[in-house]
């Protein structure tokens, strides 16, 4: 091999290797209906809120306005993502025509993957708190913006 084309193959490797690592990098572990990509490297580093829910779950659907608040509020702070996770398999259109219905504001999951570190609860509607990594939670049953935004603030004073 003649040193124009050596220099030619490893220009080519070089190339390769850096689209393979950008691609990794700007890969989502899971998104949002609205395709906004996740990683778990980010989050880890930031405060995480996951909400479970279903249509069937009347508690779930009466607390919605309360999440909405929960929402304004989450996008005024430094680092604090929220993001609610629907407990039945549906499509991305379901999803959204659901999110449509009732006037979710907030990110919508159908499907978080098989990485994501949260289980499926066993009772709904269940809220999550994950703090740079360190999960807390489920608070179970309906709450309001005050009960969400006071167990929040509460695990971030321990941390």
């Amino acid at each position: 091999m003649n040193k124009s084309n050596l220099i030619i193959f490893v220009v080519a490797l070089v190339a390769m290797l850096s689209g393979i690592w950008v691609y990794q990098h700007q890969r989502g572990d899971f998104y949002d209906l609205d395709e906004t990509a996740y990683r778990w490297s980010q989050l880890n580093q930031e405060t995480l809120i996951v909400n479970y829910f279903a249509e069937w779950c009347a508690p779930c659907i009466k607390e919605i306005p309360e999440l909405n608040a929960l929402h304004g509020w989450i996008q005024q702070q430094p680092k604090m993502t929220f993001i609610a996770v629907s407990y039945d398999a549906l499509s991305t259109a379901e999803l959204d025509e659901i999110r449509r219905k009732y006037d979710m504001q907030f990110a919508l999951v159908a499907e978080p993957g098989e990485h994501f570190p949260i289980a499926k609860p066993n009772y709904l509607p269940a809220t999550f708190i994950v703090n740079k990594g360190v999960l807390h939670g489920p608070l179970l049953g309906e709450q309001t913006f005050q009960t969400l935004k006071n167990a929040i603030e509460e695990v971030m004073s321990k941390h």
